[in-house]
Parts: structure tokens; sequence; C-alpha cells
């Protein structure tokens, strides 16, 4: 596994939220929607009980299940974007927690959901912290509980063709080696997933996301992942 960024070297995630940050205005993952694949699990019956939308962005997500019928609660480490999310549910009238948390340790919420989705959290994780998210998860989930983990798919193609649209915006192409995107591999969360978890599956699936400073609607290679708390 290619290992992602350091905690150093990593995004300041409320500069990125206040447009303060290389990307622009609006960062890439805020789209003005829930994710189609999280639309799609819920249509077929893959979210049930009590929720955690573990880093919730400014919460589309979440206040999607939660217009469902859904008793959700949103993490985020980004104090802007869980501001987002709260002036978001009281504008939709919606009853959703949402709270700043750190993905890898959510202390205070032991034993406490049945259903967790991440859209673009794990795929920035080194591969010691990825195993730290695991474990953490492990502890917030109940027994027989699912998680759904969405990201990109780190793949050659893809790395190619995002190395040449770099290019054409004039900036330089990334060494070999470096990922001018946080990306996944199935190996990685296979890796991670393993002590208490059961890999239910692992399957490519377009990830949405808007195009840094046009805010153009795009879709990316994605991996869904779906595990199961023993």
């Amino acid at each position: 596994m290619t290992e992602s960024r350091t905690d150093s070297e990593r995004l300041d995630y409320d500069l990125a939220y206040r447009g303060e940050s290389e990307l622009g205005e609006r960062v890439p993952w805020d789209i003005p929607g829930p994710q189609p694949a999280y639309v799609e699990l819920e249509r077929t019956g893959l979210i049930r009980g009590t929720v955690l939308d573990c880093g919730c962005g400014t919460g589309e997500n979440a206040l999607f299940l939660a217009d469902k019928g859904y008793t959700v609660t949103g993490f985020d480490l980004a104090p802007t974007a869980i501001s987002r999310a709260l002036q978001k549910a009281e504008q939709r009238g919606l009853d959703v927690p949402f709270k700043v948390a750190d993905a890898l340790d959510m202390s205070g919420y032991e034993d406490s959901f049945d259903t967790v989705i991440d859209s673009g959290v794990a795929h920035v994780f080194t591969h010691e912290e990825l195993s730290r998210y695991a474990a953490a998860l492990h502890r917030v989930c109940r027994t027989g509980a699912t998680v759904h983990v969405l990201g990109i798919n780190e793949h050659r193609a893809f790395q190619s063709q995002l190395a040449g649209a770099v290019a054409e915006l004039g900036g330089d192409a990334p060494e070999p080696g470096d990922r001018p995107l946080p990306m996944i591999t199935a190996e990685a969360l296979h890796d991670a997933f393993t002590e208490g978890w059961t890999v239910e599956s692992i399957v490519e699936t377009p990830m949405h996301a808007l195009l840094p400073f046009t805010g153009t609607p795009i879709e990316v290679p994605g991996l869904l992942a779906r595990f199961s708390r023993q």
C-alpha cells in the first residue's frame, strides 16, 4: 500500500471548509446532496438502526438519512463543517446531533451504533492510522453492526488521468509514488478491518465530487466496502 500523507502534511480541514486552503473556496467533496452510493444503500435496506456518519462534513449524507426517519449522529474533525451541518439541520427542521470528534478516537460513544457510513474519511489515513480507525469503529459499534466505507479507488489508470489533468492546468506533475488526491486500495481495507470484523464486500462504484475552483460536478472511481462487526 502507498502511504497517504502524515499528520504534519495532512490538509487542515477547517481551513479548507473556510475556503482558505489550496483547494479554493469550496472543498471538492462537499457536494450539494448525499452521495448516490448511500442513497442506493438506503434504498436497498442496507442502512438500519442507529446511524453514525463518521466524517460527516456539512451533513448532507446524515441529513438525507434523518429525513428518511433514521436516528443519525454526525462526527467531523472540522468545527466549521459541524457549524454548517447544524445550520442545515435547523433550516430543514431535522434533529441531528453533529459533534466535533476525532475519527481515530470517538471516546464516549462505545457500543452506540448499528450502522456507520464513511464518505471520504478512511482514504486519507496511513496504514497505521487505518488500523486505529478500524479499532475505534469497533468500539463505537454494537455487535452485528455494519460499516460502509466509500473512498477514491487507487488505481494506475486514474492516477495517470489525474496527472495529465494537473499538467494541463499548469501544475507540477506528481513524482512517481505520489498521490495528488487521497486514495485507498481494497488490500489496505482488508488489512485494516481484520481483527473483530468480517469483510462482506468491496466493490467499485463512482464517487461524486466537485472540481476545485470551478465547482463542476465530476465522478471519480471509488471503492465501496462493507464490514460487519463481530
